[in-house]
């Protein structure tokens, strides 16, 4: 029986039948099986379709999109498009009620393969006549937006043929939108636009269109789960206001007004316009705001306490100076801007009484230095005798310390730039200022004369290294300052790499000889370090390892001494790279000196932090080492070290500095029983530290285990061992959930979602009142990053959102949680403590309710480290002005008071009063005001606190309170 769209009954059916939409799919059969033609469709839909009620209309509109939506892309001719566009195109003309289903409609119609962009000119043309867009519903608008957005992507020719009647259509319709989700789409949007379309003499009536939205002001709902934020639309049409040339003058001209606002808002998101515009306005473009421009930037740089303001300045300085010099030969304009640049912060630095101030001042030379060559060479030429002169001027020794500094990081721009040539006369000069720093008696002037030294290395002539080695191996065998130790190590290091002969026979063969350095046990670990560091280097790699290990060898009271330094300086990849580890162990056998070592050491039951540092180099040696390396040095140890392990526990921390950092496709048989010995040892050792590395090594396993076979093994054994435990072992609870705590996060970094069903288990455990302290420790662990376990060096799968997951599961588990007594509360709020300081502030943006009823809980409890947590997050929530502080404030602002006083921290104190700082700050005036009074009275002992940054936020907290409600401050938003 034919099919009813076969006839012309066909619109009387689209009428009466309430399921007609469901029937598409059918007609499509009939379509591609040729027995009915698309027009032939149009034709039978005629009475529908031109029915009086336009809610009949708008039905058959409805089913002939539905219809086309679901054709393949690709199977209409463009003879058929063409008939389709202009029924589309006429459509246009209808009630209202039919335009949404016919932009809709369109959108499918463009991404049909046989699409001819001809269709589209008289399609426009009737589009901008016949609909005003922003009387439309948002999602129509957004169809418009997106119609021109394809088109244009389709053919950008054809686009541009449209004229200036194409342009104005398109101004017409974005202005005046308001919608945050349509508004960040066309800010995406504009740009390209604009780089494709030539405006004519629309320009500057484009660019009034889109700066009526600079700066941006805008406060998302509390409510929106998916919100657009100010920050997401301030960023999208920055790029906007100075995406052609063309608008150059019209931007400066209102880029220069906002400088000068009030607002701080305002004033950032013109630096960061500022800075963007570099990228397309012309250099001439700056020409008549420079001096303006200048004033403003300076002025926002020497801002006292906003850093972020302050940068933006520096960023947008940088991008002005680049872009002007790159007019540096044909004309003066670029080197005046410098000069005086130079000039006016010359006077700063010779007027500068404090650091501070000699640090603001250089900073801005240092990113003007940084913008190009040219300008490099313009600072660098001017300031670095002025800067040498400056040293010998200034008694304040901060400041001449200051000033060695300043003088590397400019050897450091011009060592970027190419530039050594031009300071070559001057170098010698920075150096005998170093020179004269580092022999002084005060590590301050050391410590900054090496620094810059260090810079400087690779031009420092020999007739000054000797007089540096000669302070450098002084302080490696007498100085007491740790940080003065490190920078001499790392200036020793420095200058080996470029003169390794010199310091071969000074140091190495010379003061800081081995056998020299045994006898002066004193000194003896502060020269160890030095030439385990120096060992990094190619030329004494073999001299100074091989005897290290001799020692490690032969000296049992000096092995533990060489192990810890070997172990610190093989730790830093930035001088051992996985090349030299590997070549070392090659070479020289450096684990099997390290575990012949340790299991004497084990028998002998010396004390357990004696070798530590021997677990961690076995461990960081084998992470560096590919997999055919580590299979022999495992393999060659395992059985022995299994049969240790059976009369001493200890020897298993061996084994897992050995399995520790496998890479994640490395498994043989033996596999199965260090998992077995890890879950017993994890669960039935009495050594606190055998218990956790067992824990570790179980999650490392199930961490890399290959998907598929491997993995289920190895989880299949996790779950028999543990079925095979006393239930009625109470001792084993706290063990069983640090086990978990650790298979948790190793089964949630690789993104299993089996790690829910142990989640769940420390969820019971916090609830528990016997174990809720082990289960909110068990969560902290969760989250927290650990460098010698389940990191990317010992070859782990990380997934980048791991945290946000467990953010989100541990969310779902809790969403239904019953009333919990105070004591087990606290826990539970402790581990949302934790979870809240490891969840970026933008997924916390996403649940504000849930949150912020965490967040005041919270504050509750006489809980140190719950309660910087809770205060952070509540900082932000109110920075961002979310409706649930507001409506909350009657609760907050008492807790926030009594924890201004809190004695135990001074951190709580601290960022209580920040959070009455921002709300004065950021609420209206109509919310505060019947607090003003308590605050004020009770904030008072905050002021007499002996801590300045206590007192000093205080003050600032009180004094905003204070203007609450006074004329001009803190508006009603």
């Amino acid at each position: 029986m034919e099919s009813i769209w076969f006839k012309p009954e066909f619109s009387n059916e689209i009428i009466q039948n309430p399921n007609i939409l469901d029937q598409t799919q059918n007609v499509i059969t009939d379509i591609i099986s040729g027995r009915i033609e698309i027009t032939t469709l149009v034709e039978n839909m005629a009475g529908v379709l031109t029915n009086k009620d336009v809610d009949k209309r708008d039905k058959g509109m409805r089913f002939f999109t539905k219809m086309l939506k679901e054709l393949p892309q690709d199977y209409l001719s463009d003879i058929q498009i063409k008939f389709i566009s202009k029924f589309y195109e006429d459509r246009l003309k209808d009630n209202h009620k039919i335009i949404p289903t016919v932009l809709e409609g369109y959108l499918a119609v463009i991404d049909m393969k046989n699409y001819n962009m001809q269709n589209c000119g008289e399609f426009f043309t009737t589009l901008f006549r016949e609909v005003p867009c922003q009387s439309q519903v948002r999602q129509d608008r957004h169809h418009i937006y997106l119609i021109v957005q394809k088109l244009l992507d389709k053919d950008v020719n054809y686009i541009k043929s449209l004229g200036p009647d194409f342009v104005y259509g398109v101004i017409s319709s974005i202005e005046g939108e308001r919608d945050p989700r349509n508004l960040l789409f066309l800010f995406n949007f504009i740009p390209t636009f604009l780089n494709r379309v030539p405006l004519g003499h629309l320009t500057e009536e484009m660019f009034d269109v889109i700066s009526c939205y600079y700066p941006i002001d805008f406060h998302p709902s509390p409510n929106d789960p998916a919100a657009v934020t100010r920050q997401d639309l301030a960023a999208a049409l920055i790029p906007c206001m100075c995406a052609v040339p063309e608008f150059a003058e019209h931007c400066l001209v209102l880029l220069v007004e906002k400088l000068d606002s009030t607002l701080r808002v305002a004033k950032i998101d013109s630096l960061k316009l500022l800075a963007e515009s570099c990228k397309t306005f012309k250099p001439e473009s700056y020409k008549p705001f420079l001096k303006t421009l200048w004033s403003s930037i300076h002025r926002e740089i020497t801002h006292k306490t906003d850093s972020d303001l302050k940068m933006a300045a520096h960023e947008a300085l940088s991008g002005l100076v680049s872009r002007l010099a790159t007019t540096v030969n044909t004309d003066q304009e670029f080197e005046n801007f410098v000069k005086a640049i130079i000039i006016s912060i010359q006077t700063a630095l010779a007027s500068s009484s404090t650091v501070s101030q000699f640090s603001q001042s250089s900073k801005i030379l240092l990113t003007t230095a940084n913008a190009s060559m040219e300008s490099c060479f313009l600072v660098t030429k001017c300031m670095v005798p002025a800067i040498a002169a400056y040293y010998e001027f200034k008694t304040s020794s901060k400041l001449q310390i200051a000033s060695i500094e300043f003088l590397g990081d400019l050897y450091d721009i011009a060592k970027h730039w190419n530039m050594l040539k031009e300071l070559d006369e001057k170098i010698d000069e920075i150096l005998q200022l170093c020179l004269l720093a580092v022999s002084q008696t005060s590590s301050d002037y050391q410590i900054a004369g090496f620094r810059t030294m260090i810079k400087m290395a690779d031009v420092l002539k020999s007739n000054l290294i000797l007089p540096f080695v000669e302070v450098l191996t002084y302080n490696v065998q007498h100085s007491q300052d740790s940080e003065l130790l490190k920078i001499s190590v790392e200036a020793i290091h420095a200058i080996a790499r470029y003169n390794p002969e010199i310091i071969m026979n000074l140091v190495v063969k010379g003061k800081c000889e081995l056998d020299n350095l045994m006898e002066d046990k004193t000194n003896f670990q502060k020269r160890l370090n030095l030439l385990s560091n120096l060992a990094s280097i190619d030329v004494f790699t073999t001299l100074i390892v091989e005897e290290m290990l001799k020692i490690i060898t032969d000296d049992r009271d000096s092995a533990p001494k060489v192990v810890e330094a070997l172990n610190e300086s093989m730790s830093d990849t930035t001088l051992y790279t996985d090349e030299k580890i590997t070549e070392i162990e090659s070479d020289h056998g450096l684990t099997d000196s390290v575990i012949n070592w340790l299991l004497r050491e084990i028998k002998l039951g010396t004390c357990e932090e004696t070798y530590n540092h021997g677990f961690m180099l076995i461990s960081n040696t084998i992470s560096s080492l590919p997999e055919d390396k580590q299979q022999i040095i495992i393999s060659k140890y395992t059985n022995e070290l299994l049969d240790e392990c059976k009369t001493n526990d200890m020897n298993f921390l061996i084994i897992e500095s050995l399995y520790l950092s496998i890479h994640e496709n490395y498994y043989d048989v033996v596999i199965k029983d260090i998992m077995t010995l890890a879950l017993r040892l994890s669960l039935n050792s009495e050594i606190d530290t055998v218990r956790m590395k067992a824990c570790v090594l179980v999650g490392h396993f199930l961490n890399k285990a290959d998907h598929g076979q491997k993995f289920d093994l190895l989880y299949e054994l996790l779950k028999d061992y543990l079925s095979s435990c006393r239930r009625d072992d109470l001792s084993l609870c706290p063990r069983l959930i640090q086990l978990y705590a650790w298979i948790t996060k190793a089964l949630v970094m690789r993104s299993s979602g089996q790690f829910l069903f142990w989640l769940e288990k420390i969820l019971v455990s916090i609830t528990s009142e016997d174990y809720a302290k082990e289960g909110a420790e068990a969560i902290r662990l969760i989250v927290s990053d650990f460098q010698e376990y389940l990191s990317r060096r010992q070859h782990c799968r990380i997934t980048p959102f791991y945290k946000q997951r467990i953010f989100q599961s541990f969310s779902n588990l809790t969403a239904k949680l019953d009333l919990l007594n105070s004591e087990v509360k606290e826990y539970y709020l402790l581990s949302w403590a934790y979870i809240l300081a490891k969840t970026p502030k933008s997924v916390l943006n996403n649940h504000p309710n849930r949150v912020s009823c965490l967040v005041i809980d919270g504050l509750e409890y006489d809980n140190k480290d719950l309660l910087v947590v809770m205060l952070d997050v509540l900082c932000h929530f109110v920075q961002a002005k979310h409706g649930v502080v507001a409506d909350s404030l009657q609760t907050i602002l008492p807790r926030l008071i009594k924890l201004s006083t809190y004695v135990k921290s001074m951190d709580v104190r601290i960022k209580s009063l920040q959070n009455l700082f921002e709300i004065a700050k950021g609420y209206p005036t109509s919310v505060l005001l019947p607090y003003k009074q308590d605050v004020l009275l009770e904030i008072a002992p905050s002021l007499d606190d002996k801590k300045r940054l206590v007192r000093n936020m205080a003050v600032q907290a009180r004094t905003r309170w204070f203007l609450v409600g006074a004329p001009g401050e803190n508006k009603d938003n």
